[in-house]
């Protein structure tokens, strides 16, 4: 093997300790913290920049692994390995399409028509659709659980010269977290379209494909769009996380309508109508609203405006939480704490997109628990927890 200049041989057991110092201490707090513990003083002392240099590096051979893993599944399956598109002579099967013949009894409209009455019965604002209205999942056993969101991290300023295109201020990680049945996957990369193709040939690769898959998102038009152009060909719900729902509506509500009380009280009305999924009552109640409570008619009208293009992503919230089914995208809000936020938000710190994504992509191999696979073997696993063990 061949070294560059003033490249060194790093030992295993180095850099794997190394790279969990560093996903959870600033450079500087990590360099400081191996010195002590391996005794070395100021004359043969882990610099800050070798260990920023040696994360970019292992970062970076992390997402081109998993990004040729991701072009080969998806060129096996009869997709295009750039563009996540199945070819135009591909003709997909019943497992990948998820057209799969019913397995058993449906009993999905009497569960939910009880919901309902159990719930119109202690509420004043009523569910107001019968239970063929009302889509939810047959089984949760039988759905894959996908839930995707954005985080972004303040970005380092580089130099610009005169004509050039000033960049983003935000480096956007994308972060998404697959379920099914018990068990999890988190993936990770620098930018939505890259993290889609990588959904695919994860679900490809596991048989997933044949589930019916749940998208829950942030109402992000980008996560939308994605949504539309990788799974065109396979039937998806998308249900808008509830917490975003609400906290989108308080922030409108708060410049639409006249003091805090007054704005609590609107919001705690029109939250009870979303709650059971009626964007019709919604509307009906902030178009009532007297003069005394609106600051802003164009603010208030932006609120109806918003509830109408988020239509298809409200759900009868109060029937799912009835029958024991999901309504939040929770899961990704936490991968994104562990994989970026924690690490890389606040103190102070900016970011290049090539560092950033590398300490998320070292962070996924802990939070997959992939990381004796990578540092020994420098591989990747692309199963499910339940497959792995089954292999």
């Amino acid at each position: 093997m061949t070294l560059k200049p003033k490249e060194q041989i790093y030992t295993l057991g180095f850099l794997y300790a190394a790279a969990r110092v560093c996903t959870r201490l600033s450079y500087r707090e990590a360099a400081d913290t191996i010195n002590l513990f391996l005794h070395r003083d100021s004359t043969d002392s882990v610099k800050l920049r070798t260990l920023s240099d040696r994360m970019n590096h292992i970062g970076a051979g992390i997402s081109q692994e998993l990004s040729a893993v991701t072009t080969h599944t998806l060129e096996t399956y009869g997709f295009d390995g750039k563009t996540g598109v199945p070819h135009t002579d591909t003709v997909l099967s019943d497992n990948i399409t998820g057209n799969i013949p019913d397995r058993g009894k449906d009993d999905r409209l009497e569960r939910i028509q009880s919901a309902i009455d159990d719930i119109n019965t202690t509420r004043e604002e009523k569910i107001p659709f019968s239970a063929g209205e009302v889509l939810v999942e047959k089984d949760p056993s039988e759905c894959i659980y996908i839930s995707i969101d954005d985080i972004g991290v303040k970005r380092q300023k580089d130099e610009r010269g005169e004509g050039k295109e000033r960049k983003s201020r935000f480096v956007e990680n994308t972060v998404a977290h697959i379920q099914h049945k018990d068990s999890s996957y988190t993936l990770t990369a620098v930018g939505m379209e890259e993290l889609f193709r990588t959904i695919l040939a994860f679900l490809l690769m596991n048989n997933l494909l044949k589930y019916e898959i749940i998208f829950f998102t942030d109402g992000a038009r980008n996560i939308k769009s994605c949504i539309e152009k990788y799974f065109s060909f396979h039937e998806s719900s998308t249900i808008l996380d509830w917490f975003h729902l609400k906290k989108k509506c308080m922030e409108l509500l708060s410049m639409a309508v006249r003091g805090k009380e007054k704005r609590n009280a609107v919001l705690e009305k029109l939250l009870r109508h979303l709650w059971v999924g009626d964007v019709n009552g919604a509307a009906a109640y902030l178009r009532s609203l007297t003069q005394s409570y609106i600051k802003n008619q164009k603010c208030l009208e932006e609120v109806n405006a918003y509830l109408e293009r988020k239509r298809p992503g409200i759900t009868c919230y109060a029937v799912r939480k009835k029958l024991g089914l999901r309504n939040s995208s929770n899961p990704v809000e936490k991968a994104n704490d562990l994989l970026v936020a924690r690490r890389q938000k606040h103190n102070g710190m900016s970011w290049t997109p090539h560092g950033s994504g590398a300490l998320a992509a070292i962070e996924m191999l802990y939070e997959n628990e992939q990381a004796d696979l990578w540092f020994r073997n420098k591989q990747l696993s692309f199963l499910m927890p339940d497959e792995k063990q089954c292999a």
